[in-house]
């Protein structure tokens, strides 16, 4: 199964894990949904480190189609990464919907150290 966790606040946060096992790796279309979106997100973080809108450099982690990022705006630019993240949030619900057996949509409200353990 796939599982998407979200943590919105100060910093915002995304953990996607895991294979959906709707079909065999490689030809999964949930899988290649749920990487488009996460990759999607991610790189839109990226894309706001190298506009100077975050704080400092933003954690971006992809291993094995498993795909992390956390990252700190700058106050004038909070709302765009809420949105980026809000997006993809949409997206994850979506897929859970339908195709409740293979995606988990979960919005987090723990802090950053405990989604840091569990990853």
């Amino acid at each position: 199964m796939t599982k998407a966790y979200f943590r919105d606040g100060e910093t915002v946060e995304m953990r996607v894990i895991g294979h959906a096992n709707f079909a065999e790796q490689g030809s999964d279309p949930v899988c290649a949904g749920a990487s488009v979106l996460a990759m999607t997100a991610a790189q839109s973080i990226v894309c706001m480190g190298e506009d100077g809108k975050l704080e400092e450099e933003p954690l971006v982690h992809v291993a094995g189609g498993n795909v992390r990022f956390r990252a700190t705006p700058k106050p004038e630019f909070l709302a765009e990464a809420r949105h980026v993240l809000y997006v993809a949030e949409i997206g994850f619900l979506l897929l859970s919907e339908a195709y409740p057996d293979h995606v988990e949509f979960k919005v987090e409200t723990a802090d950053a150290d405990e989604m840091e353990s569990s990853t």
